[in-house]
């Protein structure tokens, strides 16, 4: 994985819809990595952090970003079937070829069930692009150390 203090990778992610790219802010945001939009250990992570997103922002968080190795479209979707369409600060965001993912460390290969490239399931805090703290899942179907309860806890 990508060390503390490193810079984000500058690599095209999008959002809602294809080449609407997206740009990390200066300030404190939470980068939450999914193996795979629609897939349940995915689908009860993620709204952990939509609900806590204002206590998020109370401890300085700008933004929280759910990157999936997946196809804008599919993200765009997933955030409209969680019904989290209306929450300015949560960005579902595609890394659709893995570069970021890649760049970061963070892939491992799901060949057999979701495809070649997919991410590790982590959550990444970062301040303005610095890399601050790091919480990977030692089995990539677990919801435990990257969780928005145990992340929201150590800020």
């Amino acid at each position: 994985m990508i060390a503390l203090g490193a810079t984000l990778p500058s690599v095209e992610l999008w959002e809602n819809k294809p080449n609407n790219k997206v740009e990390f802010p200066d300030g404190k945001i939470i980068i939450v990595g999914v193996p795979g939009a629609f897939t349940p250990p995915c689908s009860s992570q993620v709204p952990g952090y939509v609900v806590a997103a204002e206590d998020f922002a109370a401890k300085g968080v700008v933004g929280i970003y759910i990157v999936a190795v997946n196809d804008v479209f599919v993200t765009n979707a997933w955030k409209k079937n969680l019904g989290f369409e209306n929450y300015e600060n949560v960005h579902f965001v595609s890394d659709w070829n893995g570069e970021f993912t890649k760049a970061l460390g963070a892939e491992f290969d799901a060949s057999g069930l979701l495809g070649p490239v997919r991410s590790k399931r982590y959550a990444l805090v970062a301040e303005n692009k610095k890399v601050q703290k790091i919480y990977v899942e030692g089995v990539v179907t677990d919801v435990d150390v990257s969780s928005a309860q145990n992340v929201l806890e150590e800020l």
